[in-house]
C-alpha cells in the first residue's frame, strides 16, 4: 500500500474478522433469530466490501464509499450485536477493528437543534411573554398539540394580547400563573408567535466565504460590535423553510440564489424570519425586549457559507447591503474542508438525490453531480473554487463601496489592523470591549477541530498536491485583480 493510500482492510482481512464475529457469537449465548441476522448480516458486508475494494482498492476516490459501508456496520451490526460478546474477546476485537477504520464517526454531529424538542426538556427557561404585544397561531404550529396549550390557540387565530385574552376568559380559566405558563409553552414549542412591526434592516453586513475559512471566527469578533445585531447562529433553517428558497424546489441543482428568486413577500418572509431570531452582542433576544425598548432601526450581521452562493439574491432583499469577502488560501481551507467531510459535522443534505453516498456535506455548488467518482479532495476543491468564483463573479456586479475583501491569514495574525478596516468600511463604532478583544490573539473559534497552526493542512499534503491545478486559476486571478 503506498504512502498516499487510504488504510483499509482487503477483502480477506475482512473475511477473517468476521469469521472471528460469527465464531464468537454461536458461543456466546445469543438467541438463534439474532445469530441468524448477525449472519447475514455479516454476508451482506462481505459481499459489498468485496465489490468496492475490486473497484477502488487503496484509492481515495473510494473513500466515500468505504465510510458508508463502516457507517452501516456501525449501525447493523456493531451498534447491535458487540453486547452480545464478551468484553475481551476476538469478536469483540474483531467488530472494533472494522469499526475504527478510516476513523470514521459512530454518529454524525448535528449543527442544528431541534427547538421543540429543546423547549419540551427546557421548559423551565421560558421566553418572555408582553402582556400588551400582539401574538398569533404560528404560520406551521407544532401537529400534536399539548393539552394544556391546545385550549387557548383559539383565542389567537386572528392577534390578540395576552392582556385582551385574559379579561375575556372563561371563570373556570382564569387562573393567572397557569395562564402566563401556558402562554410561554406555547411560546417555547412555535405554538403562537409574537405579531410584530418589523425594524428597519440599515446596511446589514453579510460574510462570504467558502466553507471553513474562518467565516466563523471573523462572525464571533465582529459580533462584539455594541450596534451589531446577529442571530447567534447560520441561517439555513429561515431561508430554506421558504420552500421556493430551498434547493428541492429547483431538483438540487444547487444553493446558488440570484435576484431572479426574489420577489417581495420573500423579501418580507427573510426579515421576518431574521427579525424573530435577533441576538445583541449580549446575547439578549430582540422580542425580548420589552416593546418600547426594541430599536426600529439596526445594524444587523450574518454569516453562512451557502450565502456565498447568493449574494445576488441578498443585495435584492437587502438593496443597501454590505459584504466582507474572506478569503482564504486553498491548501489550509481545502485541508479543513477534508477534514469536515470527515467529521461528519456538517452535514447540509442527508440521503441527497442523485448522490450515490449517505450525505453531502457543506454547501451544494453547481455542478456538483459530477463529483460522483471523485475523491474528497477533489469534491473539497471544486466546492472551495466554486464558492470563490461566484463570490467574485457576485461582488463585481456591485460598487466598490458595497464590498471589502480580507485574507483569513491577515485576520489571524494582524487582527487590530483586519478589524479596523472593516470597521471603517461598514462604519461601526469602535470601544473598549472590540479594543480588548483585537489587541491580543483572538480565541479559538467554536467551531475549529483542534488548535490552529499554519500546518494543519501537511496531514492532507499528498492529496491537496494532486488537485492544486484545479484551484490555480481561481488563486491567479485573485492575485491579478489584487482583489485580496
Amino acid at each position: 500500500m503506498a504512502a498516499n493510500s487510504l488504510n483499509v482492510l482487503t477483502t480477506q482481512e475482512i473475511v477473517n474478522l468476521s469469521a472471528d464475529i460469527l465464531a464468537e457469537a454461536k458461543s456466546a449465548e445469543m438467541p438463534q433469530t439474532e445469530l441468524a441476522i448477525l449472519a447475514e448480516s455479516l454476508a451482506l458486508f462481505k459481499c459489498d466490501w468485496e465489490r468496492t475494494f475490486a473497484c477502488f482498492g487503496y484509492s481515495y476516490r473510494g473513500e466515500l464509499s468505504y465510510r458508508d459501508l463502516i457507517i452501516g456496520f456501525q449501525e447493523q451490526i456493531a451498534v447491535k450485536f458487540k453486547k452480545w460478546l464478551p468484553e475481551l474477546s476476538d469478536g469483540t476485537k474483531a467488530i472494533e477493528a472494522i469499526a475504527s477504520i478510516l476513523s470514521v464517526p459512530k454518529t454524525p454531529h448535528s449543527r442544528s437543534i431541534n427547538l421543540r424538542l429543546l423547549a419540551r426538556l427546557k421548559l423551565g427557561v421560558k421566553p418572555e411573554l408582553h402582556w400588551d404585544a400582539r401574538y398569533r397561531v404560528a404560520d406551521t404550529p407544532q401537529k400534536e398539540q399539548l393539552p394544556d396549550t391546545a385550549r387557548f390557540l383559539d383565542f389567537f387565530t386572528t392577534p390578540n394580547t395576552p392582556e385582551k385574552v385574559w379579561t375575556r376568559l372563561p371563570l373556570e380559566l382564569q387562573n393567572l400563573e397557569e395562564f402566563t405558563q401556558t402562554l410561554q409553552k406555547s411560546l417555547a414549542l412555535k405554538q403562537i408567535e409574537e405579531d410584530f412591526p418589523l425594524p428597519e434592516f440599515d446596511r446589514p453586513i453579510f460574510i462570504v466565504s467558502a466553507p471553513r475559512a474562518g467565516s466563523t471566527l471573523l462572525f464571533e469578533t465582529l459580533s462584539q460590535f455594541a450596534e451589531l445585531w446577529s442571530l447567534g447562529t447560520e441561517s439555513h433553517d429561515i431561508i430554506e423553510a421558504i420552500p421556493e428558497l430551498h434547493p428541492a424546489y429547483r431538483d438540487y441543482c444547487s444553493n446558488r440564489l440570484t435576484e431572479k428568486e426574489n420577489n417581495s413577500s420573500i423579501t418580507l418572509a427573510l426579515q421576518e424570519g431574521f427579525a424573530r431570531q435577533l441576538r445583541d452582542r449580549a446575547k439578549t433576544a430582540y422580542l425580548n425586549l420589552p416593546i418600547e425598548e426594541r430599536p426600529n432601526k439596526l445594524r444587523f450581521l450574518e454569516k453562512t457559507p451557502r450565502n456565498a452562493l447568493r449574494v445576488s439574491f441578498l443585495k435584492a432583499v437587502f438593496p443597501d447591503a454590505l459584504f466582507i469577502f474572506l478569503y482564504r488560501e486553498p491548501r489550509a481551507n481545502i485541508s479543513s474542508m477534508i477534514e469536515g467531510w470527515r467529521s461528519r459535522r456538517f452535514i447540509a443534505y442527508p440521503s441527497l438525490p442523485g448522490w450515490p453516498y449517505r450525505d453531502w456535506s457543506f454547501l451544494l455548488i453547481p455542478g456538483w453531480e459530477h463529483l460522483k467518482e471523485s475523491s474528497l479532495a477533489e469534491i473539497a476543491a471544486y466546492q472551495w473554487k466554486t464558492t470563490n468564483a461566484c463570490i467574485i463573479e457576485d461582488l463585481k456586479t456591485l460598487p466598490r463601496s458595497d464590498w471589502c475583501s480580507i485574507r483569513y491569514n491577515d485576520l489571524v495574525n494582524h487582527p487590530k489592523e483586519t478589524i479596523t478596516k472593516i470597521k471603517e468600511f461598514a462604519g461601526l463604532s469602535w470601544d473598549e470591549k472590540i479594543e480588548a478583544i483585537v489587541s491580543q490573539s483572538l480565541p479559538i473559534s467554536r467551531m475549529s477541530f483542534s488548535q490552529p497552526s499554519p500546518d494543519k493542512w501537511r496531514k492532507n499534503e499528498q492529496e491537496i498536491a494532486e488537485i492544486m491545478p484545479l484551484v490555480e486559476p481561481l488563486i491567479n486571478l485573485v492575485e491579478s485583480e489584487n482583489l485580496c
